[in-house]
């Protein structure tokens, strides 16, 4: 008997690895997705930085160059340096084990500055309506900001045609998404090549079982809700 028992134990030990390995792989997909994204943001500070720099050799070269003047260059590559090291700070958010917090709307905002201009590439706009409804507890920001960047991730991949993704909190703890099409006859595009892994609805239902989110998908709409935020998903 004892050993039927730590037979079911370890089978149930290996499926739980195996979804952990499926999540793992589903969340670099998407991180690979946003990274150009990150990139420009991260290097974007530093490029500045050395042209301010660049700036400041050439004056000196010139002649003397007034006390006043050279602390404010300095300043501003003391203030761009100073976002690029937040901003490489920020990337521990992806980290599986990142423990920071921040509120639904604010992760939500995240996501779409960072898909809007792949999303843009297929002719898919983002309206975002800020509703009336606001959940200003904070919540984990890991399994949330890769599920909702896995159900853009979806839309990039399954839509064909241009649309507009109306993004909007109608109720507590969930956001839907409704897909509006032009007034204007579109012909539709021939089918696009896709380097990448296709993220479908089984990969967002397992990134949201891991995270304790919730997806529904209708014909043009689909919503993305959350628990009671903060420890379920930890």
């Amino acid at each position: 008997m004892q050993g039927k028992v730590e037979s079911v134990k370890a089978s149930l030990a290996g499926q739980d690895q195996m979804q952990d390995w499926a999540v793992m792989g589903i969340q670099h997909e998407i991180f690979m997705r946003v990274f150009p994204s990150l990139r420009h943001s991260l290097v974007g500070p530093i490029s500045i930085a050395r042209m301010s720099a660049a700036i400041i050799k050439r004056t000196l070269a010139k002649g003397d160059i007034g006390k006043a003047v050279l602390n404010e260059q300095v300043a501003r590559i003391d203030q761009q340096l100073e976002e690029a090291v937040l901003g490489i700070r920020a990337l521990q958010i992806w980290e599986s084990t990142a423990k920071a917090m921040a509120t639904p709307a604010e992760i939500i905002q995240l996501g779409i500055k960072l898909m809007t201009a792949p999303l843009a590439l297929r002719n898919i706009k983002i309206d975002y309506v800020p509703g009336d409804v606001l959940d200003i507890e904070e919540m984990r920001q890991q399994p949330f900001l890769y599920a909702w960047l896995g159900l853009l991730c979806y839309f990039e991949d399954h839509i064909s045609e241009p649309v507009t993704l109306r993004l909007e909190q109608k109720e507590p703890r969930s956001v839907c998404v409704e897909i509006t099409h032009p007034l204007y006859a579109v012909k539709q595009r021939q089918g696009f090549q896709l380097n990448h892994a296709i993220i479908d609805q089984h990969a967002l239902q397992t990134l949201a079982h891991a995270g304790g989110l919730t997806f529904k998908f209708g014909k043009e709409w689909t919503s993305f809700g959350w628990d009671d935020l903060g420890d379920s998903a930890q």
